[in-house]
């Protein structure tokens, strides 16, 4: 079977799961759950763009979808995105099969699985984009460091182009992208030199692609991290079977509230981990496993991937990373160490691809062959409609809408400072679900809200320190015109009142102000003139980014356009 058939039936098979695991989240307008936020037009403005001196968490995958949001409305973005992400991971992962069932059972497990389920129940949905790439990343490395020097250019050239696309989702899409193609190239190459060159490859192009975060963090933002987090984002049990059983099956995220609830029962995950043991016995226990690149290489990064996951959550790995955390400027992308399970995640769906092949070689029975497609969907039932009819799809009310309209209006410089102090909502008219504030997605102007992060309840101290300063200010017991100047000399102007929200009732609500707008539980005010120009540095790192991301677009396009060329130069030589 032809890869291309393979990728075929795997994007159908990525389809109709997508379908059935996001369920009411397909249906007109904005499923807003936890991390998860859209918005009608994600503004343009110094914080997606990466230059406003925060922590550029959200660069430059907000930049993409703010672009693509001026064409068309937030949600059919944010419908495409998470399908899209299934269809492309079930194509990745079918073309690396040999036999149809093989692409069913790769796409099925590539897309179906504990880590996606509980990435998405949290919101990550950038994170679940970038597990979409890797078994392309996979065969574009192996197929680089392989190709002949006289081969088709285009052989060379797909590697660079993914990690371009990797390097749209940030920084944790192109660690991902860049820890499968490095393994890849070393794991697949033939010779020093082609192992050399394509490492080179794959460092210059993710550090030249990602400068559109790094460049902001190194030269603007804090590069500290609560080293606290260390411990609060550690990979986790979530089933009976300890942190090595849950990390196999590719689960464990910290966050309780995001697991299934059928991974904490016994029989269930049981009946899963003693499935993937027998997938992965059954496929790298065969010599022919090891004898192609492409298994070789996903069998040597998903046994990486499990090792980073799980130390950080022992002794003496945990002192480790936090020591990192402290000391390294950018090791905080090493807290949440369970987002390191997505290489191992595409070596099982590689493997259960392998293993379905043989299956169908051996010419088992057919009730064989579809039992080992189908487990990972039967033992998995949460993941289906919407995280077990957890997610939904709601519109902004009218007066939301009006008042970040009014926000955006409002004369003068100065941020809006977004009241009750607290980094989640849980709003009426999305069903009460928690979701990351959405304020500073939807309005052009400078948000100061809470960055602090509850986990397992303790507070991990966000990285913004004109947040912490903020919010020590409303815990005091100061009077509200001390506070009211201290906030203006903050660089803060506006203050947006949600009465609707609970917040932190030690920080104070009341700072007075001239009203501007009240409508619908929503008030805004006016402190008065700020003396404090908002930040606003030099998008360098995105100019960075962008100019290197042409020239690979561009080199790639050369090449495409040569082969034709080439292969009619080769006919009339025969001819």
């Amino acid at each position: 079977m032809s890869t291309l058939r393979g990728a075929r039936l795997g994007a159908l098979v990525g389809l109709v799961l997508g379908v059935l695991a996001l369920g009411p989240a397909l249906a007109p307008g904005y499923t807003l759950h936890y991390d998860m936020v859209f918005t009608p037009q994600l503004p343009l403005s110094a914080r997606t763009l990466g230059v406003d001196g925060s922590v550029p968490r959200a660069v430059p995958s907000d930049l993409v979808v703010a672009l693509v949001s001026t064409l068309v409305p937030g949600w059919v973005v944010q419908k495409v995105v998470l399908l899209g992400s299934f269809v492309v991971a079930g194509a990745g992962a079918g073309r690396l099969a040999t036999t149809r069932p093989g692409s069913v059972a790769a796409a099925a497990l590539m897309t179906w699985n504990p880590w996606v389920a509980e990435r998405l129940a949290i919101g990550h949905w950038v994170y679940v984009a970038g597990l979409a790439l890797l078994p392309w990343v996979l065969g574009a490395a192996v197929a680089h460091v392989r190709a002949r020097a006289d081969g088709p250019a285009r052989e060379r050239w797909a590697l660079p182009v993914l990690l371009v696309l990797a390097g749209l989702g940030g920084s944790t899409t192109t660690l991902l992208a860049a820890l499968v193609a490095a393994v890849a190239v070393v794991a697949a190459g033939t010779g020093r030199r082609d192992r050399a060159r394509g490492l080179a490859v794959v460092a210059v192009v993710s550090l030249v692609v990602s400068a559109a975060w790094w460049w902001p963090f190194l030269t603007a933002a804090p590069w500290s991290a609560d080293p606290s987090g260390v411990e609060a984002f550690a990979t986790a049990a979530d089933t009976p079977f300890g942190l090595l059983g849950s990390a196999l099956l590719g689960g464990g995220i910290w966050h309780e509230p995001s697991w299934p609830v059928e991974r904490t029962e016994v029989l269930v995950s049981g009946v899963a981990l003693l499935l993937t043991l027998a997938v992965l016995v059954a496929a790298l226990a065969r010599r022919s496993w090891w004898a192609d690149p492409r298994r070789r290489s996903a069998a040597l990064v998903g046994l990486l991937a499990l090792v980073l996951a799980v130390v950080p959550a022992t002794g003496p790995g945990a002192a480790l990373t936090t020591a990192l955390v402290e000391h390294v400027p950018g090791a905080g992308l090493l807290r949440d160490s369970q987002k390191l399970l997505a290489p191992a995640v595409l070596l099982l769906a590689v493997a259960a691809g392998a293993v379905v092949d043989g299956l169908v070689r051996a010419r088992a029975g057919v009730v064989l062959v579809v039992a080992a497609v189908v487990w990972p969907v039967a033992t998995l039932p949460g993941l289906a409609l919407g995280s077990a009819g957890a997610w939904g799809s709601v519109d902004y009310p009218a007066a939301y809408v009006s008042a970040a309209a009014a926000v955006d209006d409002a004369p003068g410089q100065g941020a809006v400072l977004v009241l009750p102090w607290s980094t989640y909502r849980a709003y009426p008219w999305d069903a009460g679900r928690v979701v990351l504030d959405p304020w500073d997605r939807l309005v052009r102007r400078d948000v100061v809200r809470s960055d602090d992060l509850p986990v397992s309840g303790r507070r991990v101290v966000g990285e913004d320190p004109r947040a912490a300063e903020v919010g020590e200010l409303l815990r005091g017991d100061a009077p509200a015109a001390e506070q009211r100047e201290r906030l203006r000399a903050l660089g803060v102007r506006y203050v947006l009142l949600d009465a609707s929200q609970p917040g932190d009732p030690t920080t104070s609500t009341d700072l007075g102000g001239a009203v501007v707008v009240r409508e619908g539980g929503l008030t805004l005010t006016d402190l008065g003139p700020t003396p404090v120009a908002p930040r606003r540095d030099a998008p360098v790192g995105l100019a960075l980014a962008g100019l290197g991301s042409l020239v690979v677009l561009v080199g790639a396009a050369r090449a495409h356009r040569r082969v034709p060329a080439r292969r009619r130069a080769d006919d009339a030589t025969r001819g």
